[in-house]
């Protein structure tokens, strides 16, 4: 049956809204397993890219409409984000391209079966590196409640969930189209896989120790004013008195809590150096810093003793929002004045993922990658600490997307992770991916944790043993391809 463009329009916007649904923000993560089932009916008789571009352009509005939210702050963030999302569909319409294309060589059940989801994990990994990643919308993300169901992270890394979704809803598509109970089980096989995966076991033991973490709710314009920087000073003192009550080996603050730069400036660094001294404990603190005219977002380590011992500075900085992607481009076209009116000066990207007193430090938008806290663990981290601030998007479904993204770092090392938020949710993360403790008020989060040594198969591996298992099955089909048409043609 010939299906009109307008209705593949119409099964595109429903796929597209079905992921969006299964999302972080909303509680109908199942929706993942069954979303992309209306694409693949579009995708039958070629025009491909258009009901894909749909999907896409349907998915990122719904997915990331709280990017919206920043037109608070400047009102040439609405049409910024428009093309943001015209941009992003662009991914989907090119996977729905190059489906099309093989289906229309190798249209049979076991090429669907391997090629869509490959095609579609290979372009969600495209979608996230260079200078324009977005680590956000990534349909693995939608598990993160599900512990028992992504610790093939830990292997295979956080793209291998997403294959296994892409594949479970071509299995389902089939069982539909060929009226075949053979392919629900398949798809159902897929689930237990993912399942039977979290019975292996996990290293545990390790060094225990307290830990304390700050989670404040400032608003970002109060955080922007300069005026504010002594009454900040004196809140997030008395919250660092209040975590130092737990009695903690370790206290962490948010991303940048003050307007001003603690490490340079004497009235402000000894309240958290006498706290350290004071309660024997360490601590992690989110700042800006400035060296040589270079502007840094970066994190202070405090030993027991007071001492600062080393700093990580943000090596992937937010872009157009701490850096602008392609800025001498830009200036060179004649847009310089443009470029300053909207980032007079960016964040300079530090240069290396070193962990401070053992900790592997992820700042803000970091955690929304695998990269930093796998690069953090391969240099020795026993334990992750995010410290972020997500009150440029406060209350929104910012919060639990980027919440989630933590959970699937913690998975992937096999590491403690901690978040101290502001504007966010501050919690701790087990190595499993179980969320310990959250909480979105401002005050003291408090558990006790494990420093944790042994690598995971994914921190030492990383991407490699799946871009190979991808290649290895588009090989074996398209062999048996070949072969088939030859015979066929025979």
């Amino acid at each position: 049956m010939q299906i009109s463009s307008k209705k593949k329009a119409l099964l595109g916007m429903v796929a597209g809204a079905g992921m969006a649904l299964a999302m972080p923000g909303f509680s109908f993560a199942p929706l993942v397993f069954v979303a992309l089932i209306p694409l693949l009916f579009a995708m039958e008789e070629g025009g491909d890219f258009l009901p894909s571009y749909i999907a896409g352009g349907t998915f990122f509005l719904i997915n990331l409409r709280w990017l919206f939210t920043l037109a608070r702050f400047d009102a040439l963030a609405i049409p910024g984000v428009l093309l943001l999302l015209i941009y992003l569909g662009l991914y989907f319409g090119l996977f729905g391209m190059i489906v099309g294309l093989v289906r229309r060589r190798w249209n049979t059940d076991r090429s669907l079966l391997i090629i869509v989801p490959v095609l579609f994990t290979l372009i969600e990994i495209l979608r996230n590196v260079g200078p324009l990643a977005l680590g956000f919308s990534s349909l693995y993300q939608s598990l993160y409640r599900f512990p028992s169901l992504i610790q093939l992270a830990a292997y295979l890394g956080p793209w291998s969930i997403t294959a296994a979704i892409a594949f479970v809803n071509v299995a389902l598509y089939l069982a539909i189209r060929r009226r075949r109970i053979g392919y629900a089980v398949l798809a159902m096989g897929a689930v237990g896989m993912l399942f039977l995966v979290s019975l292996l076991p996990v290293a545990d033991t390790g060094e225990p120790m307290k830990v304390a973490i700050v989670s404040s709710q400032v608003f970002q314009q109060e955080k922007l004013d300069d005026r504010n920087l002594f009454t900040l000073l004196d809140r997030y003192s008395a919250l660092g008195q209040n975590a130092a009550a737990h009695a903690p080996d370790l206290i962490i603050f948010p991303e940048s809590i003050l307007p001003g730069y603690i490490l340079r400036d004497d009235r402000l660094l000894p309240t958290f150096t006498a706290l350290a001294k004071q309660e024997h404990a360490e601590i992690l603190l989110g700042t800006g810093d400035y060296s040589h005219g270079k502007i840094y977002n970066s994190i202070a380590a405090i030993t027991p003793q007071g001492d600062i011992v080393g700093t990580y500075d943000m090596v992937h900085p937010v872009p157009f929002g701490e850096v602008i992607p392609g800025r001498s481009l830009l200036e060179k076209l004649g847009l310089k004045g443009f470029v300053d009116s909207f980032l007079p000066q960016e964040v300079t990207p530090g240069n290396s993922y070193t962990p401070l007193m053992g900790v592997g430090t992820p700042i803000c938008f970091e955690s929304t990658l695998p990269t930093a806290s796998r690069a953090f663990a391969l240099n020795g981290a026993s334990l992750l600490a995010i410290v972020t601030n997500d009150a440029w998007f406060a209350g929104s479904s910012e919060l639990p997307a980027h919440f989630a993204c933590a959970v699937f770092r913690a998975v992937e090392t096999r590491r403690y992770l901690l978040q101290a938020a502001n504007g966010g949710i501050s919690g701790v993360i087990d190595p499993r991916g179980r969320i310990v403790n959250s909480q979105e008020e401002e005050g003291i989060v408090s558990a006790r944790v494990t420093r944790l040594t042994s690598e995971s198969f994914y921190t030492r591996y990383g991407d490699l043993p799946l871009y190979t298992l991808f290649a290895f099955a588009a090989l074996i089909v398209g062999v048996v391809e070949v072969r088939r048409t030859r015979k066929g043609r025979g």
